[in-house]
């Protein structure tokens, strides 16, 4: 199973402490591959690395990063200046991806199965 990053999951599992890939092999018996895409990994360094932006903010966006680092997902381009409208596009093309996300416009778009945070602690595929 493919399971394609977003910003909004990544980010609040950094807050919330989520082990997403632990949970995520809980609640599938398939073999996972994470894709992120390179639009995804900018838009966290821009967040840490942005003057103004909230600390709380900053300092997730660094723990995704690094916590990205040591999962060494599959990275894409998804070639697309809109970021939402790239991964939409990608998971018509890969109908089996499944999206982790948080950002409601972006479950409505995609049309894909949902990997999604429940409570404060839990994953759930929508």
């Amino acid at each position: 199973m493919e399971i394609l990053l977003d910003t909004s999951f990544i980010i609040t599992c950094a807050r919330q402490k989520i082990d997403f890939t632990s949970l995520a092999d809980e609640a599938t018996t398939d073999k996972i591959n994470f894709i992120l895409p390179q639009e995804v990994l900018n838009e966290l360094n821009k967040i840490s690395e942005r003057k103004g932006e909230k600390i709380g903010d900053k300092k997730a966006a660094k723990l995704s990063i690094s916590l990205l680092k040591e999962l060494n997902p599959k990275i894409i381009k998804l070639g697309s200046k809109i970021t939402d409208n790239g991964i939409s596009d990608y998971l018509k093309q890969h109908n089996k991806a499944v999206l982790a996300t948080l950002d409601k416009n972006l479950k409505k778009k995609s049309g894909s199965t949902i990997l999604t945070i429940a409570g404060k602690k839990k994953l759930e595929l929508q």
